[in-house]
């Protein structure tokens, strides 16, 4: 989603919070407030945009239920206020303003594992519990962890590409290109795991791997230079974010081979999507963030009702994930209504 899109969108969203405000007031509305705090680094990447515009949306519907009480949710997003601060401080006195305000709940992704302990012994003083979101803190405030299966995630790509190969009779005998993300990453490693653990299940496959920078630009460069290093034989390539896979998009067409090599990425950025709709990139395995935002949501009202933390393993809650292709993009036009603009006419 481009920002001035994005922007949009969330104007939109907080026009109606306001007008659904607004009613209630002249209604009469004069249910509880229930404040709840979410602080996250940043709403820079596609993952937080989507998770930020689900909790707005929800919180709007959930408002209109006047059996409930009314929910606000105070959101911080310490890395786009920075400007040159110290962002470890900033976070620390933000979210203690927001203890402040009364919050009841607290959804934590701390930008320093310094920084969120000095939070957790705040929120431990004010007895509010805590929910935290993709970087796990091990302490007793925390309620729920809400986490991305990387591996899984890994897993979900290569089977699909194994898929493929095998509807076309080509497992005996491809070069499928891996394009990793940096040494060094806990999540790349995770990822790489997963893709590799089902690949080794087929030792007839050749598999291709490059360490890359995680970008377009990589993507390119890499896929490109394999294709040309070994005269176009390759008929996969599976990217480690949706950033290399458009590149990976680019390096293919610039050999007009996109009919040829299946193509997929993790992640489903909205750069990648596009490429899916106009018919030059085969899938994306969707993290579904727009759903992790209601969930996360909905959990933080939960535990403010003294209902449980609805785990999937322990005191964890893993995201879903699903594949994006040509065949069901259409599911995604509920978070981006001019997807379908992308599709090139016949």
């Amino acid at each position: 989603m481009s920002t001035i899109a994005y922007q949009k969108s969330l104007l939109r969203d907080l026009f109606i919070i306001l007008f659904l405000c607004f009613f209630q007031a002249c209604a009469g509305d004069n249910r509880p407030v229930v404040k709840i705090g979410v602080s996250v680094p940043n709403t820079n990447t596609t993952s937080y945009n989507l998770i930020q515009k689900a909790i707005f949306d929800q919180l709007a519907e959930h408002n209109l239920t006047a059996q409930s009480d009314r929910i606000e949710i105070i959101w911080n997003s310490v890395q786009d206020q920075t400007n040159g601060k110290n962002a470890v401080a900033m976070e620390f006195q933000q979210v203690k303003t927001m203890l402040n305000q009364g919050i009841k709940v607290l959804v934590l992704n701390s930008i320093d594992s310094r920084s969120a302990h000095s939070i957790l012994r705040e929120t431990k003083r004010k007895s509010v519990p805590v929910l935290t979101l993709d970087q796990p803190i091990r302490n007793d405030q925390i309620v729920g962890h809400f986490s991305i299966n990387q591996s899984r995630l890994g897993e979900i790509a290569a089977a699909y590409v194994v898929q493929k190969l095998k509807d076309e009779s080509l497992v005996d005998k491809s070069n499928v290109l891996v394009l990793e993300g940096p040494l060094g990453s806990p999540v790349f490693r995770q990822l790489k795991i997963g893709i590799y653990r089902i690949l080794d299940q087929y030792p007839q496959v050749h598999i291709l791997s490059k360490y890359s920078k995680a970008d377009k630009s990589s993507g390119r460069q890499l896929a490109s230079q394999t294709l040309r290093d070994y005269a176009q034989n390759v008929q996969a390539i599976i990217c480690v974010n949706s950033g290399l896979a458009v590149g990976a998009v680019e390096g293919v067409n610039l050999y007009d081979m996109a009919e040829k090599i299946v193509t997929i990425g993790i992640g489903a950025e909205r750069s990648a999507i596009n490429l899916i709709v106009a018919g030059q990139h085969d899938a994306e395995v969707d993290l579904q963030s727009y759903e992790r935002g209601q969930m996360i949501l909905q959990s933080a009202i939960d535990i403010y009702n003294d209902q449980p933390f609805q785990a999937d393993q322990e005191k964890t809650q893993f995201a879903p994930s699903r594949i994006i292709t040509t065949s069901n993009y259409t599911i995604l036009e509920k978070i981006w209504p001019d997807l379908h603009s992308k599709k090139i006419r016949k």
